[in-house]
């Protein structure tokens, strides 16, 4: 004996929908996931922004050492003075608040208005800093022949809200102008230079 097509229409309507029971175990299964997720990928988005930073020091670097050797000039790439728009005394102003790139044909570490401007990288994100010592504290100058104004290995150390860890970065620029970037264990480099 076959069902009619009012019994299989009721049938239809009471098999479809989610129990309340299952809607529960749904979102509590939701729940829990996202307060796992949430914190990872926290860290993932900080580790990124520091990662970031550290790339476009290196890019910089490396082509401010291939603009000067290409245009047989000297080439500082210098902590950015926003309101002059040119090179910044080291004091409360530091890398993370945006360096220049300039051909600096005089060789005083400053850039003049006849001097070309190469490049202007606005400062890095919030609760990102970027703090170096020595020679390499506010500039560095490349000569055309490719070495560097820096008096040794210098290192410019990269770091967030969660202070030296082992997602901070270490850039290094050594006297030939060879730069890398390189992880906490792989230096001697224990603090984040801040002052």
């Amino acid at each position: 004996m076959g069902f009619g097509a009012e019994q299989m229409a009721v049938r239809r309507r009471h098999a479809t929908g989610y129990t309340l029971i299952e809607l529960m175990a749904v979102l509590a299964i939701a729940s829990a996931l996202l307060v796992i997720a949430i914190p990872m990928f926290r860290t993932q988005v900080q580790n990124s922004r520091m990662s970031a930073a550290a790339t476009d020091l290196l890019s910089t670097f490396m082509s401010a050492k291939s603009e000067a050797v290409g245009r047989n000039n000297l080439v500082t790439v210098c902590v950015r003075n926003e309101a002059a728009d040119g090179c910044a005394d080291i004091g409360n102003v530091q890398w993370e608040d945006g360096w220049l790139t300039f051909v600096d044909v005089n060789d005083n570490g400053a850039r003049d208005d006849d001097e070309d401007i190469l490049q202007i990288h606005p400062p890095l994100s919030a609760g990102t800093t970027a703090r170096a010592t020595g020679s390499l504290a506010n500039s560095i100058t490349y000569r055309p022949n490719g070495l560097t104004n820096l008096s040794g290995t210098e290192s410019l150390v990269i770091c967030d809200a969660r202070d030296f860890s082992a997602s901070s970065r270490i850039l290094t620029v050594s006297i030939l102008g060879k730069v890398s970037i390189l992880k906490v264990e792989e230096t001697e480099v224990g603090t984040c230079l801040r002052s």
